[in-house]
This record gives structure tokens, sequence and C-alpha cells, in this order.
């Protein structure tokens, strides 16, 4: 008995300590290392084995230390050391002799292959310290006492997993997207760019009660639950399209900036958006460069305006550039304008005038080397000169437009797109169910029939609503589907229909049948078993509405 006791402890440090282990770790010991170029081998795994750790490829010889699911299609990553780096989302190590050493002293250490502490956890809880993977996804270090020192779920890198909980003291990053919690409690998404740096969502055009978030809960805490809720502190939700218990997801900030929640299809290894933030992907700051416009023009894309060229084929984020030079030394006379209808660069304007002429305008743009361009407000005699361009987009109904600054000789062949990509658009698997009906014969079923077209517009706040790839397409504008509804019920849940409504009505509708009708149209998108039947959708618009002063909040 004693021998064989003997064998099996040695058996164990054995495995323990080996950095090539042919099996999984359970637990890290002190003394013991991970080396990178044991790559194919996950070091740790998680008890039900859900979640690997280890190092992972990212090219032919640069590696991350990091945790993913184990079971999907390609290696979805939640957490990586170190991850701080633009360029790529994370940060590489090379890959011979690079390692992750737990030392005596209980320090986690990741080190390059000259011996350069890459990252570390900077704990010290000594001998028998040990590091576990938790069925959550929670890297964990533990001293003797198995108190937890050290975990990952405490610096989240772009990823959320359920329960894991967004602090006032952590963000998720990717690239050059933040989101945090600002200093008036509201969770927030920021571009901090090489250049600029500027928050987009919510809309910074509003205050925070008019976004429909609450600036007074100072806890400042998101988390992602296990039934597909993810909720903030300030108010904000978002709620899975697919909710409910047993599914596998994630909140992840995208490359994009905007973040997203993702559902595992566990019998496929694929993931779906079930929810996400931003409603016009346009409205995300630096999404095509400096210089570059956002366009929703035969679907949503990023283009150069006349004149200008990208800097890199195959990188919107690096924008455009102009292909000739705006200096002092050439006369106002030399430049001329190209109209860019219902475009505008949000921010940064060297200069405000207002009830001026578009003459005017176009004058003070001409006699300053600084201003690229300048967008003008007939209705209202707005006028803003442009020093730098970001965030530049084309708004369906903007009621301005934008004019850039060329010299005259500049060709008027240049084009003004130098090449298109297709910005995110993800179908989604959830069931569309269209539905044909015909009404007539009576005052009252005019008037049914009126409200069913009446809330088809207002849904999408636009003349039309039509189905595409899973997609809404409306007026040039196409939006992911299911972002598209949750954005409704989140706009709903405030109770303002406004943002919902096109804004040629300019406010002149009535508020109470709009959101009724917003609901009853959300309502039909629901699961099968929830949605209401057509007796109960006609009962629902008639109520809202006295039938001898049909006012429908939208008309043409």
């Amino acid at each position: 008995m004693t021998a064989l006791l003997y064998l099996t402890l040695v058996s164990s440090l054995s495995f323990q300590f080996c950095s090539c282990a042919s099996s999984p770790w359970r637990t890290m010991i002190t003394g013991s290392h991970m080396r990178a170029e044991d790559h194919d081998k996950i070091f740790l795994l998680s008890p039900d084995a859900t979640f690997s750790c280890g190092f992972h490829q990212l090219g032919t010889n640069a590696f991350t230390f990091s945790i993913w699911y184990t079971n999907t299609t390609e290696k979805t990553v939640v957490w990586t050391a170190n991850p701080y780096s633009p360029a790529t989302g994370y940060f590489p190590v090379n890959l011979y002799g690079s390692r992750v050493s737990l030392g005596h002293d209980g320090n986690l250490v990741l080190t390059d292959t000259n011996g350069t502490t890459v990252w570390e956890s900077k704990t010290s809880s000594g001998k028998n310290t040990t590091v576990t993977l938790l069925d959550t996804g929670n890297l964990v270090i533990n001293d003797s006492s198995n108190n937890i020192v050290w975990q990952s779920f405490h610096s989240p890198t772009d990823t959320l997993l359920p329960w894991q909980k967004l602090t006032k003291d952590g963000r998720l990053v990717s690239g050059y997207h933040h989101l945090y919690f600002d200093n008036d409690n509201v969770l927030r998404l920021l571009y901090d760019g090489p250049e600029i740096t500027s928050i987009y969502w919510p809309s910074p055009d509003y205050k925070a009660e008019t976004n429909g978030r609450s600036r007074f809960n100072s806890t400042r805490i998101a988390f992602l639950d296990d039934k597909g809720n993810f909720v903030s502190s300030d108010e904000f939700k978002i709620e899975a399209t697919d909710s409910g218990p047993g599914i596998k997801r994630r909140i992840t900030i995208d490359y994009d900036g905007n973040f997203r929640m993702y559902s595992l299809n566990e019998s496929t290894g694929n993931w779906t958006v079930t929810g996400q933030a931003v409603i016009q992907m346009c409205y995300v700051h630096g999404l095509c460069g400096k210089n570059g416009i956002c366009d929703y023009a035969g679907g949503l894309r990023c283009r150069c305006p006349p004149g200008y060229v990208m800097v890199d084929p195959t990188d919107w984020n690096k924008g455009c550039k102009p292909t000739f030079t705006v200096d002092s030394n050439r006369s106002q006379g030399d430049f001329t304008f190209i109209k860019q209808p219902r475009a505008d660069f949000y921010g940064f304007d060297l200069g405000y005038n207002k009830s001026i002429s578009f003459e005017a305008c176009q004058t003070i743009c001409l006699n300053s080397s600084s201003c690229l361009s300048f967008t003008y407000k007939g209705g209202d005699g707005l006028c803003y000169t442009k020093g730098l361009l970001y965030n530049g987009q084309v708004y369906p109904y903007f009621p301005g437009d934008n004019y850039m600054k060329v010299p005259k000789n500049l060709s008027s062949s240049t084009p003004s797109i130098s090449k298109q990509e297709s910005l995110t658009c993800n179908p989604s698997d959830s069931e569309i169910m269209l539905v044909s009906a015909s009404m007539y014969g009576t005052e009252k079923d005019t008037i049914k029939w009126a409200y069913f077209y009446v809330f088809a517009a207002v849904l999408g706040g636009l003349e039309s609503l039509v189905i595409v790839t899973g997609c809404v397409m409306v007026d040039q504008r196409q939006v992911d589907f299911p972002e598209f509804v949750q954005g409704a019920k989140h706009i709903l849940a405030v109770g303002n229909a406004t943002d919902l409504v096109d804004d040629r009505l300019h406010g002149h509708f009535h508020q109470e049948q709009a959101i009724t009708m917003v609901k009853v149209a959300v309502s039909c998108l629901e699961e099968r078993s929830k949605r209401p039947t057509m007796d109960e959708i006609v009962k629902t618009l008639m109520l809202c509405d006295d039938e001898d002063d049909f006012h429908p909040a939208y008309s043409y």
C-alpha cells in the first residue's frame, strides 16, 4: 500500500510539473510552467470542459496567453493577458522560449523569448499557490488557504461572460473602441483613436435622461445573467432574442466598435447575434477612419469623399487621404466645392454661424486655409466649417448637406468612392413571418387597415419596411433586424416614440398612438407562443383611438 501510494504521488507530481503534458492540467502549482512551443496542447481545462486556457496562436510565430471556449468552430477567445494593442487587439509573444510560469513566490508571469516579462498577476501568495480554470471561464489564483488572490473576471479584455461584472474600474476594449462607465455613472462607448477621442453611444447630442439612462446609481455595474439579460446600473438593458436558461452566451465588444450579445449553437459550434447596443452602425465613431464617410446607399458601406483615396485599401480604420493639398499659398479662386447630399462630419467644427446665407458660409470656408469642408443647413441658415474630417456619415433625413473643398483643377472624373466595404449586417436565425390580410367592406375595416399600414411605417420611422435576409432595408438604410427590434423595445421602455417616427413629421404625431402601434409591431416579432392573435391586434389598435377622430401617426 505504501509503495502504491508513493508511485501515485510521483505520477501526480510529474503530471503537474511537466511543461509538455499530453493531457490538460486541472491545476497549476508553484514551480510549474507552460511553453509556447507546446501551443497545440491545452494546459488548463475547466472541470466541465467548456473552457480551455493556454497559448492561442495568432500567426506563424505569434501567440497569446488566453482563455477560449473549447468546443466552438473557431477558438472563441474570451480573455487574454495584456491585450491592449490596437494593431491586433492582443499583445502577442514569440514562439520559442516564451512561457507562463507560476513562481514559488505565487506570481503568475508571462515572459517573451528573451525573458522579458510581458504580463504578470502581481500576486505574492507564496508556496502552495494554485491556478485553476473554473466552469464559469474564470481563471483564478488561490493562496494556500484557498482564498482567491487574483481572477481574470476582474480584468476583462473584450468579453463579459455570464455573471462576470463590468465595474467602474474596468472596461472592455477592442482596438480603439472602449465600453466603460463614465464619471456620470452612464455606460458608454468611446472611440480613443491615434488623433481624436470621442463618445458615440449613447448619443452625445442628448442628456442621459433623454437617452433613457439614469445618472443617479453610482454602483456602476453591468453584467449578463444566465437567461440572456444584459443589465446595467444606469437602466440600460439588452434581452436576448432567445432569452431563457441553458444557452451559452457572451457579451463582446467587436472590432467594429459595437458590443453584441452572442448565443452558442452547441450542435454546430457557431455563434448567433441575439442582441446589440448600437442601432445604426454609421453612428460608431472611427468606423471609416479619418476623412471616410459611412454611407447607407446600396447597403451599409464606407467610402472616400471626392478627391480622396483610401490610405490602405485593406483597412478602413486608416481612412482616406486627399490627392491634393490645401495651403495658404493658393487663392480662394483656386477652389470649388463638391456637394455631399445629407452628409456631415460629426464634431471638430472650426466654427459655427447661424442665420447666414449659403454664399456667406461658402466664403468663410474659402477664406480659411484650415477649412476642409462645411456643412450647411438651409432651413435654419446654420453653417459649420470643418477643420478635421472625422465621423463622416450620410444621414437619410439630415436637414443639410456637406460641401467638400477641392481644387478646381481636380479631375471631375475623380471617383468619390475609392472602395466600398460592406459593414456588419447579421441575419437572424429568428423565425420571421410575413402575414398578408385582406380587409375590406366597412369604414371600421378601412380604419383597421390604415392602422396596420401605419404601425409598419412607424416601426421603421420611414416610408416602408422591407425585410431582406434578416435585415431591415429602409430608404437606403440597412440595419441588423434583431438589433432594430431591441432598439425599439428600449425606446418603448422610455416611453418616447419620437426616436422611432419619421423626422419629416417634425414631431406632429400622436405619441400615445405611435407607442401603441410600435408595441403591437414588436409583439408580433416575439416567439410564436407569445405573439398576439389578429383579433387582439385589432382590438389593441382600436382602443388607442376614437373612431370618430382618426389621426394616424404617419401619413403621406
